[in-house]
Parts: structure tokens; sequence; C-alpha cells
């Protein structure tokens, strides 16, 4: 039977859970060092901004199986999942462009979640 790990991120005590969560997912789905760092680098991210942005929300983290990858992903993945009811992004894909920020903050957060992940979606409502 799958496991998710749900971690409420209301303060930045549980940003660390999040990444936590992640790293057990990983082992559970068998995933290498460099690829158990990289799951643990986006989970800290996306909890992060959902502090910074939208004023908490949630993690959801699960091992995902072949059947519902991909073609060409690898064996198990980890999905990791950011939940919240913020004020949404009016431009997204200036959210995912290094540099671009709307906080004193060095913009590069969601485009590194990009960049390690294998599949990447982000859906938002502005309001």
């Amino acid at each position: 039977m799958p496991r998710v790990w749900e971690v409420p991120v209301r303060d930045s005590t549980r940003v660390r859970d999040a990444r936590v969560a992640a790293e057990e997912a990983a082992a559970v789905a068998g995933l290498d060092e460099r690829r158990t760092a990289a799951a643990a680098l986006v989970a800290t991210e996306l909890a992060t901004n959902l502090l910074k942005y939208a004023q908490g929300g949630t993690m959801l983290l699960d091992v995902v199986d072949p059947p519902v990858l991909p073609e060409g992903a690898a064996a198990r993945s980890v999905q990791i999942t950011a939940i919240d009811h913020g004020p949404g992004m009016s431009d997204v894909p200036s959210a995912l462009r290094d540099g671009f920020s709307t906080t004193r903050s060095l913009g590069a957060g969601l485009g590194t979640c990009r960049r390690l992940s294998d599949d990447f979606a982000l859906h938002s409502v502005p309001g």
C-alpha cells in the first residue's frame, strides 16, 4: 500500500519536516543520493514559498510507480505537491524565470524546482 506524507506548513519549523519527508519518500522509492538531494531541495523550496507567499499550505509527497510516469522516467519517482490558498500568481512564466521575485529574494526557487524535476507543473489562479 502506498504511503503519502502530508506536511502542514504553518511555520518555518515545518520546512525541515517537508525536507525530511522528501528524503524518506526518496528512500522508499530507491532513489540515488543525487536524486534524493534534488527531491529534498525541491521540497524545501516549495515549503519555503508556501510560507513566504501564501502564509502556509500543505505539502503532499508520495512514491509514484512506473504505470503513471511519463515514458522514459526512472523506475520510481517521488511526487511532491504544494497546495495553498494564497493570492495566486498573475505571471507564471515570469515566476519560473530565475531572477524574478516579488519579494527581496534571489528569485531562483521555482526555476530551480523545475530544473531539478523530471516533470514539473504549476497551476495558479490569481485572486
